[in-house]
Protein backbone atom coordinates (compact mmCIF):
# COMPACT_ATOMS: atom_id res chain seq x y z
CA UNK A 1 0.00 0.00 0.00
CA UNK A 2 1.44 3.41 -0.90
CA UNK A 3 1.73 6.27 1.55
CA UNK A 4 -1.03 8.12 -0.34
CA UNK A 5 -3.55 5.29 0.07
CA UNK A 6 -2.47 4.16 3.51
CA UNK A 7 -5.08 4.65 6.22
CA UNK A 8 -4.03 7.33 8.72
CA UNK A 9 -2.54 5.87 11.88
CA UNK A 10 -4.75 6.43 14.88
CA UNK A 11 -2.92 8.39 17.55
CA UNK A 12 -2.74 7.00 21.06
CA UNK A 13 -4.55 9.14 23.59
CA UNK A 14 -2.76 10.84 26.45
CA UNK A 15 -2.61 8.83 29.66
CA UNK A 16 -4.38 10.16 32.70
CA UNK A 17 -1.83 11.69 35.04
CA UNK A 18 -3.68 10.92 38.24
CA UNK A 19 -3.00 9.36 41.62
CA UNK A 20 -5.00 9.34 44.86
CA UNK A 21 -4.84 12.43 47.05
CA UNK A 22 -4.12 15.13 44.47
CA UNK A 23 -4.83 18.76 45.30
CA UNK A 24 -5.89 19.68 41.77
CA UNK A 25 -6.78 18.05 38.47
CA UNK A 26 -6.86 20.03 35.23
CA UNK A 27 -9.56 18.79 32.83
CA UNK A 28 -9.71 19.33 29.08
CA UNK A 29 -12.36 18.29 26.56
CA UNK A 30 -10.07 15.82 24.75
CA UNK A 31 -6.41 15.46 23.76
CA UNK A 32 -5.42 17.38 20.65
CA UNK A 33 -3.37 15.73 17.91
CA UNK A 34 -0.25 17.82 18.61
CA UNK A 35 -0.35 16.98 22.32
CA UNK A 36 -0.92 13.28 21.56
CA UNK A 37 2.03 13.23 19.13
CA UNK A 38 4.27 14.89 21.73
CA UNK A 39 2.86 12.77 24.56
CA UNK A 40 2.21 15.78 26.81
CA UNK A 41 -0.83 17.77 27.91
CA UNK A 42 -1.27 21.25 26.38
CA UNK A 43 1.68 20.54 24.09
CA UNK A 44 0.77 22.83 21.20
CA UNK A 45 3.21 25.78 21.16
CA UNK A 46 0.30 28.22 20.66
CA UNK A 47 -1.37 27.10 23.88
CA UNK A 48 -0.71 29.45 26.80
CA UNK A 49 -1.55 26.94 29.55
CA UNK A 50 2.02 26.35 30.75
CA UNK A 51 3.07 30.02 30.92
CA UNK A 52 -0.15 30.78 32.83
CA UNK A 53 0.40 27.89 35.26
CA UNK A 54 4.03 28.96 35.76
CA UNK A 55 3.08 32.42 37.07
CA UNK A 56 -0.06 31.40 38.96
CA UNK A 57 1.48 30.43 42.29
CA UNK A 58 0.24 26.84 41.87
CA UNK A 59 3.82 25.71 41.15
CA UNK A 60 7.03 27.19 42.59
CA UNK A 61 8.98 27.22 39.32
CA UNK A 62 8.36 27.63 35.59
CA UNK A 63 6.95 24.48 34.01
CA UNK A 64 6.22 23.29 30.49
CA UNK A 65 4.57 20.35 28.75
CA UNK A 66 7.57 18.09 29.41
CA UNK A 67 6.90 18.52 33.16
CA UNK A 68 3.34 17.15 33.12
CA UNK A 69 4.29 13.64 34.29
CA UNK A 70 6.15 14.85 37.38
CA UNK A 71 3.50 17.31 38.59
CA UNK A 72 1.25 14.73 40.32
CA UNK A 73 4.07 13.56 42.61
CA UNK A 74 5.96 16.85 42.89
CA UNK A 75 3.07 19.31 43.25
CA UNK A 76 -0.17 17.33 43.64
CA UNK A 77 -1.43 18.44 40.21
CA UNK A 78 -2.91 15.92 37.77
CA UNK A 79 -4.33 15.93 34.26
CA UNK A 80 -7.16 14.23 32.38
CA UNK A 81 -9.75 14.90 29.69
CA UNK A 82 -13.47 14.21 29.71
CA UNK A 83 -13.24 12.43 26.34
CA UNK A 84 -10.08 10.41 25.74
CA UNK A 85 -10.38 10.39 21.91
CA UNK A 86 -7.67 12.39 20.10
CA UNK A 87 -9.13 15.19 17.98
CA UNK A 88 -7.51 18.53 17.21
CA UNK A 89 -10.75 20.43 16.68
CA UNK A 90 -12.68 19.91 19.90
CA UNK A 91 -15.86 21.15 18.21
CA UNK A 92 -15.85 17.71 16.55
CA UNK A 93 -16.42 16.18 19.98
CA UNK A 94 -20.18 16.23 20.28
CA UNK A 95 -22.12 17.14 23.38
CA UNK A 96 -23.52 13.60 23.31
CA UNK A 97 -19.98 12.18 23.38
CA UNK A 98 -19.10 14.43 26.32
CA UNK A 99 -22.19 13.26 28.22
CA UNK A 100 -21.49 9.60 27.36
CA UNK A 101 -17.93 9.98 28.68
CA UNK A 102 -19.04 11.59 31.94
CA UNK A 103 -19.37 8.41 34.08
CA UNK A 104 -15.83 7.24 33.28
CA UNK A 105 -14.53 10.79 33.77
CA UNK A 106 -16.19 11.03 37.20
CA UNK A 107 -14.69 7.66 38.19
CA UNK A 108 -11.23 8.95 37.29
CA UNK A 109 -11.78 12.07 39.39
CA UNK A 110 -13.11 9.99 42.30
CA UNK A 111 -9.98 7.82 42.09
CA UNK A 112 -7.73 10.90 42.35
CA UNK A 113 -9.93 12.45 45.09
CA UNK A 114 -8.58 15.97 44.46
CA UNK A 115 -9.56 19.01 46.46
CA UNK A 116 -10.38 20.83 43.20
CA UNK A 117 -10.87 20.20 39.51
CA UNK A 118 -10.34 22.96 36.98
CA UNK A 119 -11.93 22.67 33.56
CA UNK A 120 -9.60 24.35 31.08
CA UNK A 121 -12.51 24.99 28.77
CA UNK A 122 -16.01 26.20 29.45
CA UNK A 123 -17.72 23.84 27.01
CA UNK A 124 -16.93 20.59 28.83
CA UNK A 125 -18.15 22.03 32.12
CA UNK A 126 -21.29 23.53 30.57
CA UNK A 127 -22.27 20.26 28.88
CA UNK A 128 -21.76 18.23 32.07
CA UNK A 129 -23.40 20.87 34.30
CA UNK A 130 -26.04 22.60 32.15
CA UNK A 131 -27.44 25.92 33.29
CA UNK A 132 -24.96 26.13 36.18
CA UNK A 133 -22.51 28.75 34.95
CA UNK A 134 -23.61 32.12 33.60
CA UNK A 135 -21.71 33.18 30.48
CA UNK A 136 -18.20 34.47 31.19
CA UNK A 137 -18.38 33.61 34.89
CA UNK A 138 -15.05 31.88 35.32
CA UNK A 139 -13.66 30.70 38.62
CA UNK A 140 -15.17 28.56 41.35
CA UNK A 141 -18.56 27.10 40.50
CA UNK A 142 -21.49 26.13 42.77
CA UNK A 143 -21.10 22.37 42.12
CA UNK A 144 -18.67 19.61 42.92
CA UNK A 145 -17.25 16.82 40.79
CA UNK A 146 -16.75 13.63 42.81
CA UNK A 147 -16.53 15.73 46.02
CA UNK A 148 -13.98 18.16 44.51
CA UNK A 149 -14.64 21.88 44.14
CA UNK A 150 -15.30 22.69 40.48
CA UNK A 151 -13.51 25.56 38.79
CA UNK A 152 -13.74 26.80 35.21
CA UNK A 153 -11.27 28.88 33.28
CA UNK A 154 -11.35 30.11 29.70
CA UNK A 155 -9.41 28.08 27.18
CA UNK A 156 -5.72 28.87 26.81
CA UNK A 157 -5.66 27.84 23.15
CA UNK A 158 -4.51 30.33 20.57
CA UNK A 159 -8.12 30.82 19.45
CA UNK A 160 -9.01 32.19 22.90
CA UNK A 161 -6.11 34.63 23.24
CA UNK A 162 -8.50 37.45 24.16
CA UNK A 163 -9.28 35.73 27.47
CA UNK A 164 -5.73 35.20 28.73
CA UNK A 165 -6.09 37.73 31.57
CA UNK A 166 -9.15 35.85 32.83
CA UNK A 167 -7.28 32.54 32.70
CA UNK A 168 -4.46 34.07 34.75
CA UNK A 169 -6.97 35.46 37.27
CA UNK A 170 -8.70 32.09 37.73
CA UNK A 171 -5.41 30.24 38.23
CA UNK A 172 -4.27 32.82 40.79
CA UNK A 173 -7.57 32.51 42.69
CA UNK A 174 -7.22 28.74 42.58
CA UNK A 175 -3.70 29.01 44.03
CA UNK A 176 -5.09 31.14 46.86
CA UNK A 177 -8.00 28.71 47.42
CA UNK A 178 -5.57 25.78 47.69
CA UNK A 179 -3.31 27.71 50.08
CA UNK A 180 -0.40 27.83 47.66
CA UNK A 181 -0.11 31.62 47.92
CA UNK A 182 -1.41 34.25 50.32
CA UNK A 183 -4.38 36.35 49.30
Amino acid sequence: MSAATEAPRRLRTLPDLLRPGLDLVFVGINPGERSARLGHYYGHPGNAFWPALSVSGLVPEPVGPEDDRRLPADHGIGFTDVVKRVQTDSTRVSDAELRASAPAFRRRIAYASPRAVCFTTTRAFDVLHPRTRPSRSWGRQPVQVACADAWVMPSTSGRAAGYRDEAHRVLRELAIHLGRVAS
